[in-house]
């Protein structure tokens, strides 16, 4: 593979992983911005479905990211003469798979929390 090559196919697959990182993003605000506004008036079936929907499709683009940034850290591992900077050497894949598991993982606590909230406020 020559330099040019290894640019090319390291560049489409950082766009992929940050069009996949940034549709989780997107997907990850629109859910706790729902909840914050009508959150306390689900049901917690409701809930229960609407973050079981969210959870599928933030895994989904989570595993999308995390595949390309895992084909980032394969080609600077074998092609690391090209390696036109040292950040490409940061361990990306478990970098990405921490951030995207943190925000599922606030997302379940924001509802929990905004239910919680619910149902003390009705007593």
């Amino acid at each position: 593979m020559s330099e040019a090559e290894f640019l090319e196919m390291l560049n489409l697959h950082a766009t992929s992983a940050m069009n996949a990182f940034t549709i989780y993003l997107t997907l990850t605000f629109a859910f706790l911005t729902a909840i914050y506004l009508i959150g306390a008036k689900l049901t917690k079936p409701q809930s229960l479905m609407i973050f079981m929907l969210y959870g599928f499709w933030a895994v989904s683009f989570t595993l999308v990211a995390v595949t390309h940034l895992q084909s980032i850290e394969s080609l600077v591992d074998n092609y690391s003469n090209f390696v036109p900077t040292r950040i490409w050497l940061i361990p990306w894949t478990p970098l990405g798979g921490t951030i995207c598991a943190a925000g599922i993982l606030v997302c379940c606590y924001f509802i929990v929390d905004v239910r919680r909230g619910a149902t003390t406020a009705l007593r």
